[in-house]
């Protein structure tokens, strides 16, 4: 059976656990696949930053690891997205770890009202599993750039070609530096990061581009300095304008790869070699720092033709699709529920009263703010029915409800059902008989799975009866059933 559950990244022995699936997942079947350091990830997961959270999940089944999946969402823009990734290694896919860290991410987005699901994948061949798996939950490609890589140490013989094609530089002064950016160039460096932002082609992506600030430039420089070492040029007009920059970054626990991240040159000063220029100047840079390092990477959209030209000339070759991909659900509340057996496989249903008429449901109900599942499930069976439930129920079922009616500001629901065993006991919860009225609810009942058979009656899920029938028979599933309405 198959759990899912968020990892401590403190915990290091299950952290280890966490990135090796992880890697294992990323890496698979790829040439040249790019994957942040485990010292770089423990650091950003165990110290988060005031601009974004993440999280690690782990699918688990007795107790091992068999998928991992990285949760992300910004705090200060960007409001409406989540970015997920899941990587299963091949020998544990297509068993359902998958789909199960899936859901949870759809139950975790809609706690925090968020509807937008953002990924990336490499894709070096296909068909591929990962964009087939993105493909079946939905999601669109919006976005392909070419991951491009040339080997370290670079080509001697190329650099002296390019300087001599690049001719001399008039016009304009280069300014290199390595780590943070000095102060005196802070203000400039930050207005080439926003022009950076809204020039970089990003195809049908919802990206909200924030200005940068001097402030939020040091915040970013100071955490990534940690793991990584930064290579910038930054260009000026002889007047001091500034018109362009590149950087790149050597990872501090990376022996293999480095990374050839921006590279902008303003409009306004195109057409004149300079972005040759400042790849030649940080190239140089790079021959100083560079240690064990045997290949550089960078990506460029396909749209992006002088970009292409470019790292044509330095003799990048394209290793696989870097595809940006993008999903829209409805906005939906997420809820709760117990599925409440006794020794005799009775099951207790909650009775609410409609202007429809009487619905047959299960205990629970719409989680609070900050609460996880588990948390929302223990408050709601104490407040309705006064049963405490165990700390790690089985996850029975997922289930997406889109309809009007279910939630007031809502579109719909989603309701993750746990199985709850109890001895038989007097339901009582801490909420009054009003306050239960107020929520529809009229009343408890034990029933037997004959009478859920023979009842004709309605019940939420609407196919209760059944599904209570193959959980009797034939025990909880693997991973959750996704159910209908």
């Amino acid at each position: 059976m198959i759990s899912v559950r968020v990892i401590d990244p403190a915990d290091l022995a299950l952290f280890d656990e966490w990135y090796d699936a992880l890697w294992a997942g990323v890496t698979a079947g790829r040439e040249a696949a790019l994957v942040v350091g485990r010292e770089a990830l423990g650091y950003s997961l165990r110290t988060p930053g005031p601009l974004k959270r993440r999280i690690a999940v782990g699918a688990f089944e007795d107790g091992r690891v068999l998928g991992a999946m990285l949760f992300e969402y910004r705090l200060t823009d960007n409001l409406d997205t989540v970015e997920v990734e899941i990587d299963v290694p091949p020998h544990h896919r297509r068993r359902g770890a998958g789909t199960a860290l899936w859901q949870w991410a759809v139950t975790r987005a809609a706690q925090l009202g968020r509807t937008i699901f953002q990924t990336e994948l490499g894709v070096p061949s296909e068909p591929w599993p990962g964009a087939e798996f993105a493909g079946r939950l939905g999601f669109s490609v919006e976005h392909v750039e070419d991951h491009l890589v040339v080997p370290l140490p670079y080509d001697d013989v190329r650099l002296d070609e390019l300087r001599r094609s690049a001719g001399v530089l008039d016009g304009y002064r280069l300014t290199s530096w390595v780590g943070v950016c000095p102060p005196e160039h802070q203000q400039a460096y930050a207005d080439l990061h926003t022009a950076m932002d809204q020039d970089v082609p990003t195809g049908g992506m919802t990206r909200e581009a924030v200005p940068w600030t001097v402030e939020k430039l040091q915040a970013s420089e100071q955490r990534i300095d940690r793991n990584y070492l930064a290579l910038v040029t930054m260009a000026h007009t002889l007047s001091g304008e500034p018109a362009g920059y590149t950087l790149m970054y050597l990872p501090r626990a990376d022996e293999a790869n480095a990374q050839q991240d921006d590279t902008l040159v303003l409009r306004e000063h195109r057409g004149h070699n300079l972005g040759t220029h400042l790849k030649l100047a940080n190239l140089d840079q790079l021959a100083k720092h560079r240690t064990t390092q045997r290949f550089l990477h960078t990506w460029t959209a396909f749209s992006n033709g002088p970009m292409q030209k470019v790292n044509a000339r330095f003799g990048f070759r394209s290793v696989e699709q870097h595809r940006e991909l993008e999903l829209t659900y409805p906005r939906l509340r997420p809820a709760a529920r117990a599925v409440v057996l006794d020794p005799s496989d009775r099951v207790l249903l909650v009775r609410f009263e409609f202007s429809s008429g009487p619905l047959w449901a299960t205990p629970g109900g719409g989680l609070e703010e900050g609460e996880s599942l588990r948390e929302g499930l223990h408050r709601e069976l104490r407040e309705e029915i006064g049963l405490d439930a165990p700390d790690d129920p089985i996850h029975l079922w997922h289930q997406e409800v889109v309809a009007e009616g279910h939630a007031a500001g809502y579109d719909g629901v989603i309701n993750d059902y746990f199985l709850v065993r109890t001895d038989p006991f007097t339901v009582g919860g801490t909420m009054t008989e009003a306050e239960l009225q107020a929520e529809n609810v009229h009343g408890h009942r034990w029933w037997t799975l004959d009478e859920l058979l023979a009842a004709e009656t309605r019940f939420a899920p609407r196919a209760l009866p059944a599904l209570l029938q193959d959980l009797v028979r034939n025990g909880p599933p693997t991973i959750p059933t996704r159910l209908g309405q």
